[in-house]
C-alpha cells in the first residue's frame, strides 16, 4: 500500500516496508491481530468456534467478513498519508485518491490480550475485543506499541468510515471500511464509541 508520513517536523517520508514504518513511529507494524502468546490464541479460538455454534456470531458479522476476507488475509491497497496535526491530536489519515464506496480501509491490528482494570484509561489505542455481537470477552485489542496505519485514524461525531467487527478464518477481526465515496484529501474519521469517552475528555466535533 503506497502510504507517506509527514513528520512535526513538516518532511515528508515514503513507507515501503515494515521497517520504514517502525523506524519512523518507533512502533512494531502489524497487519494483523497478534496474540500476547499462545495460551491467548488457543483461548480465543476456542471461544470464536463456540460462538458460531451458539450462533451469538451475527449473519451480518459473517457476511462482512466473507466478503473482505481477501483484504483481512492481504493488504488494502490505497493510497494514503499520515500527517502531524499538532502535539494535542498527533497524527491523523488522509486520503490521497477518493475512496469508493465499501472500500476495505484496514484491520485495527494490535497485541490481543486480557483487559487490564488498573491504568486502562490512560492507553488511547486499546480496543474492547468483543466474541460475538456486543459480547464482552475480557479481552482488547492493544495497538499501543504495536500496529498500523488504523491506529492513527481519529475520532469524529460525523464519520466517513464504519467499524465492524466481523468473523473470518475462524477468529473475530475488527475492520474499518468506507460506508460511502469519500472524495481525495479528506481526512479519514470514524466513531470512537461513547465507551471511549467514559473517563476521557470529550472532544469537540470534527
Amino acid at each position: 500500500m503506497p502510504l507517506r508520513v509527514k513528520t512535526a517536523d513538516g518532511k515528508m517520508h515514503p513507507i515501503h516496508s515494515p521497517n520504514d514504518f517502525e523506524q519512523i513511529f518507533k512502533i512494531g507494524y502489524l497487519s494483523s491481530l497478534r496474540f500476547k502468546d499462545g495460551k491467548t490464541q488457543e483461548e480465543i479460538e476456542k471461544r470464536c468456534a463456540k460462538a458460531l455454534a451458539k450462533e451469538w456470531i451475527t449473519s451480518r458479522q459473517k457476511w462482512l467478513g466473507h466478503y473482505y476476507a481477501e483484504e483481512i488475509r492481504g493488504t488494502p491497497h490505497l493510497d494514503l498519508r499520515i500527517d502531524w496535526i499538532d502535539e494535542k491530536i498527533g497524527y491523523g489519515v488522509w486520503t490521497n485518491k477518493e475512496i469508493p464506496s465499501q472500500a476495505y480501509i484496514g484491520e485495527y491490528a494490535g497485541i490481543l490480550r486480557k483487559r487490564a482494570f488498573f491504568g486502562r484509561w490512560k492507553n488511547n489505542y486499546c480496543f474492547d475485543y468483543n466474541i460475538g455481537e456486543g459480547r464482552s470477552s475480557g479481552f482488547v485489542i492493544d495497538a499501543q506499541d504495536f500496529g498500523n496505519h488504523t491506529r492513527f485514524i481519529n475520532h469524529s461525531f460525523t464519520p466517513n468510515l464504519d467499524l465492524s467487527s466481523v468473523y473470518c478464518d475462524g477468529l473475530v477481526h475488527v475492520i474499518i471500511f468506507a460506508p460511502k465515496p469519500i472524495p481525495a484529501d479528506t481526512q479519514l474519521c470514524y466513531d470512537y464509541g461513547e465507551d471511549y469517552w467514559k473517563k476521557r475528555k470529550n472532544p469537540s466535533k470534527i
